[in-house]
């Protein structure tokens, strides 16, 4: 292979784990809820957490309501309380969600998505090559 290939290659790589490693923190955002008057947080999800997320329900409603409790630890410490108090049923701390409106639900998926490295828009363009080889 040419020197100028191996070059190319190896800046390739370097990038690639570059942008792993960012891929790899998990950031987070605190978002001010004007529904309640509280404030809550919320944080990126890895692969493996999307993908439980996607499959805990075959309603899109119940998965949102999941990512929204899954992503926030004040969700998920206001449920325990709520649990132990009777408010809330074990099991179904998730459900702390339905104080949200569907917009904002939607919104606070959408927020944590794109924490996730989801959405958003791709910087991608289309580059046309005369022929293509080896490939």
């Amino acid at each position: 292979m040419d020197q100028n290939k191996v070059v190319i290659f190896e800046q390739f790589a370097k990038k690639a784990k570059e942008k792993i490693e960012e891929r790899k923190k998990l950031h987070k955002e605190e978002l001010v809820i004007g529904s309640i008057g509280m404030n809550m947080d919320i944080r990126g999800l890895s692969d493996t957490e999307l993908n439980e997320i996607f499959e805990f329900s075959d309603d899109s409603i119940e998965n949102d309501k999941y990512a929204v409790y899954f992503a926030s630890n004040t969700l998920q410490e206001a449920a325990k309380i709520m649990v132990q108090n009777g408010s809330l049923e074990e099991r179904k701390e998730y459900t702390i969600t339905e104080m949200f409106t569907q917009a904002e639900r939607r919104f606070i998926v959408e927020r944590i998505l794109e924490l996730s490295g989801v959405g958003g828009e791709a910087d991608i363009k289309i580059k046309e090559k005369e022929e293509v080889k080896n490939f």
